[in-house]
């Protein structure tokens, strides 16, 4: 699909594809600064709406990417400050541009790495995902009816194409959130 112009964007199969790659890592930038993904999941919906109501405005994804990004921060901070949750110094530090731009890389790296992880077989990919979520590899075998061993063979040989298609930074950045 080609992302350079807006045509995409006025597609419902196009603005579609475009939702359901940035959904994921967005709901993780604004749960960075709720900490309530229930509510980090409203945000980034009503920031997809607006998108789609603005799109006759917006050039090309990387606009889109950027009202989202900048409309879901906004209204996370207002949210902050509607519901006096965090006070202080918090709020003074999510309202920085050091945080904006931490919490943007971090969510560019988990999608790059979601990206080579959805790329993996089915299985494989199932594998990690469940090890991302903390699960042990007796759990993973349990829930998948497998084996520990199979569990291990197949995580050895995904970490091994990760390795592979990942940057070493990104790779080790996987790495801190599997289970050893």
């Amino acid at each position: 699909m080609d992302f350079t112009s807006n045509k995409w964007l006025k597609e419902v199969g196009g603005f579609k594809y475009f939702f359901e790659r940035q959904y994921p890592s967005l709901c993780i930038f604004a749960n960075n600064y709720l900490q309530d993904k229930e509510v980090s999941a409203d945000i980034v919906q009503e920031a997809f709406v607006y998108v789609w109501s603005k799109r006759e405005c917006i050039r090309d994804a990387a606009a889109a990417r950027s009202y989202l990004y900048k409309y879901t921060k906004n209204h996370c901070l207002n949210f902050l400050r509607d519901s006096k949750r965090h006070q202080g110094i918090l709020t003074e530090q999510m309202e920085s541009q050091k945080f904006y731009r931490d919490n943007l890389i971090e969510q560019e790296a988990y999608e790059i790495i979601y990206q080579a992880i959805k790329d993996l077989s089915s299985q494989s990919q199932q594998v990690i995902e469940l090890s991302l979520d903390g699960l042990s590899n007796k759990e993973i075998a349990d829930k998948l009816d497998i084996t520990v061993n199979t569990v291990k063979t197949i995580k050895q040989r995904a970490f091994k194409t990760l390795r592979r298609v990942l940057s070493p930074s990104l790779f080790t950045f996987l790495c801190m959130f599997s289970e050893n």
